[in-house]
């Protein structure tokens, strides 16, 4: 395959950090990269080493399963307990955006996401539809999770919707652009003709829920956007739901016709998988494993 190579702002999307921590990484000499000119470029599979993950252009023998949820873990767990199994599934911490990205670019790749758009009030299909053209796809559904608010305990501020978050002496932590959360941020605002410009602390970001909460518990911002499983993870903040959102998971449809990536869907679709979901508070398993597309 073709050697991909990414820029310091795609490096810092995928991982979720700012453009400034990744030269201050290449700097540090912990990131390899190459100067072009002017500027820096970093090779696919060098930031893939830097992750822990296995290039998937290079390694035909792994599946990368791309997302946040700490749930794909256990799927993981669960697909690599058997021994017979030819490939290795590994899971790369990208958020819902940036995960079909890489699994257009990339085989043996499949994208969980949670992206909703405001025109159909709907979640992940049409992001997926337009992110992967001319693919054949099978999309499947996880679960559900709860959305909201974090606030301050006691909610000091009085904080109930996204109007609220234009008040001059209420301060926002964001969430970092590509990830589910930022788009139903974005979206939010753009329905309700919200001007971003006008929230303090738009421009801030977390790179997580946990950090997104805890920031609100330490009184650094007076509300963050997140799932509801991480407000009960942080003490000192109430969380006030706004929208459940849909998680599903997208595969090529040609590779369910593969031995392992079948097996990967029976694993989705089993009762073990299933009390995995239902063990965690906030989470509905309601038609896990039902094929949306």
């Amino acid at each position: 395959m073709e050697e991909k190579f990414l820029s310091p702002q795609e490096v810092a999307d995928m991982l979720q950090l700012k453009k400034t921590t990744v030269y201050e990484m290449i700097k540090r000499g912990e990131l390899r990269a190459t100067k072009m000119g002017k500027q820096f470029r970093i090779a696919h599979r060098d930031l893939m080493d830097y992750m822990g993950v296995p290039n998937s252009g290079d390694t035909p023998d792994k599946i990368i399963i791309c997302g946040q949820d700490v749930l794909l873990d256990s799927l993981c767990a669960l697909f690599n307990n058997d021994k017979d199994t030819k490939m290795t599934a590994f899971r790369s911490p990208m958020g819902s955006y940036r995960g079909l990205y890489e699994m257009y670019h990339n085989d043996n790749c499949v994208a969980t996401c949670h992206l909703w758009d405001s025109e159909s009030d709907t979640y992940n299909l049409p992001y997926v539809t337009r992110m992967l053209p001319g693919e054949r796809l099978a999309v499947y559904h996880l679960y559900r999770r709860w959305q909201g608010f974090y606030v301050q305990k006691g909610n000091p501020k009085n904080i109930k919707d996204f109007t609220d978050l234009t008040r001059n002496d209420v301060r926002l932590i964001n969430r970092d652009k590509g990830s589910g959360i930022r788009i139903f941020i974005d979206e939010m605002c753009k329905k309700m003709d919200i001007d971003t410009r006008k929230i303090y602390g738009y421009n801030d970001e977390a790179s997580s829920h946990f950090i997104a909460a805890t920031a609100v518990a330490r009184q650094n911002a007076d509300v963050a956007i997140g799932t509801e499983k991480f407000s009960r993870m942080v003490d000192g903040i109430d969380f006030i739901p706004l929208k459940q959102e849909s998680y599903d998971i997208v595969f090529r449809e040609n590779d369910l016709d593969r031995d392992e990536f079948r097996k990967l869907l029976y694993i989705i679709q089993s009762d073990e998988f299933r009390k995995e979901v239902e063990s965690v508070e906030g989470y509905d398993a309601s038609g896990l494993g039902e094929r949306i597309l």
